[in-house]
């Protein structure tokens, strides 16, 4: 599976996804079954501080879909969710967030914040999980979008049963002050910004009806995850799983809203006519530097440079002349609906 495009390979997959072993409603097994259906390439589980999954040998290559297993960690107060990839096992339950961050940093591992910002009342069944300890950096990266907090974000009384049997239309796009946050912080370093899925697929109760919230093949429909590698994905484990690994951690990453079209062909590189840059990269100097944004299909497409608007076609491509070193990334747009939304091209500064 995946895609060639120019001279690199697109891969496209779930990241965020709870089974049985914690709150999800179908086992590992199951739900490799339905990624696969849907075409996935790779599927990142992370059941609520467990890894009994992992511990029972699940991680490994489906077919052709790389299956790998973290956790997501909470503190006491169920706020500063984050996803760990690759630790040794699971951190203490009464560590404050700070202490699980840099525990993970210093054993090796690989940590996302999730859903970052909630801000809906704290007041009834689902309350709002945020992350709310910044004092330590040392975190990898964050979800820019997460389908489940957008989804009770916009939950209520009124429209429940319009979201319950058709979820998706409550996804627009990611909240602008993840976007800023993210936007701020890789002004540093490089931090990966992924798309998650959160999958559950809770069953709630509507009056005479039983509906199961965003099913694991319609969040999977949904938001995804792209990789970009210069290899194909291998199909060894242990080389595989390096690959992604390394492509999260160099934020060779896009994410798209698949509701709204296949994302895979997406492509956004800057040249300075010696090297080629994409998502994730670097380029030494601004000077000379052209941008190339290129789609599947029109859509409105925002070029982002140090958080702020400096382009903007009404296309399927667009062409921009750097004129200042900058972060730049790329925001594709289907009237008021997000699709696509890129990790930054580093230009001129470290």
């Amino acid at each position: 599976m995946g895609h060639k495009v120019g001279d690199r390979y697109h891969y496209s997959g779930a990241v965020h996804i709870h089974t049985t072993e914690s709150d999800g409603t179908k086992s590992l097994r199951e739900i490799v079954a339905l990624g696969q259906e849907v075409g996935l390439d790779f599927l990142l589980f992370t059941d609520h501080l467990g890894l009994t999954n992992r511990e029972a040998g699940l991680e490994g290559v489906y077919g052709d879909t790389l299956v790998l297993i973290g956790y997501e960690h909470n503190d006491l107060e169920d706020n500063n969710h984050y996803l760990i990839f690759k630790s040794p096992g699971v951190y203490p339950e009464d560590m404050l967030a700070r202490q699980y961050v840099e525990a993970a940093k210093q054993d090796g591992a690989f940590g996302i914040i999730a859903h970052p910002i909630e801000t809906r009342s704290r007041e009834g069944r689902h309350p709002p999980y945020p992350w709310l300890d910044w004092s330590s950096d040392q975190f990898d990266g964050l979800e820019i979008w997460n389908q489940m907090s957008e989804w009770m974000e916009k939950l209520t009384p009124w429209n429940k049963i319009a979201l319950a049997f058709s979820p998706r239309k409550s996804m627009v796009g990611p909240p602008q002050e993840a976007l800023r946050i993210w936007d701020q912080l890789n002004r540093k370093r490089r931090y990966v910004g992924v798309a998650g899925v959160d999958a559950h697929a809770f069953p709630i109760d509507l009056g005479p009806f039983t509906v199961e919230i965003f099913p694991y093949k319609v969040h999977f429909r949904s938001l995804q995850t792209h990789i970009i590698l210069e290899e194909p994905l291998a199909s060894d484990f242990e080389t595989a799983s390096r690959q992604l690994y390394d492509a999260l951690a160099r934020c060779r990453v896009f994410n798209s809203n698949a509701r709204w079209g296949d994302a895979t062909q997406f492509l956004f590189e800057a040249s300075d006519g010696s090297r080629t840059a994409v998502c994730g990269d670097s380029l030494p100097s601004h000077k000379g530097v052209q941008l190339t944004v290129k789609l599947p299909a029109r859509a409105t497409i925002r070029l982002i440079g140090n958080g702020e608007p400096v382009a903007e076609s009404r296309s399927d491509s667009l062409d921009f002349s750097v004129s200042a070193p900058g972060l730049y990334r790329v925001e594709a747009w289907k009237g008021k609906r997000g699709w696509v939304f890129s990790n930054h091209i580093r230009i001129g500064i470290d």
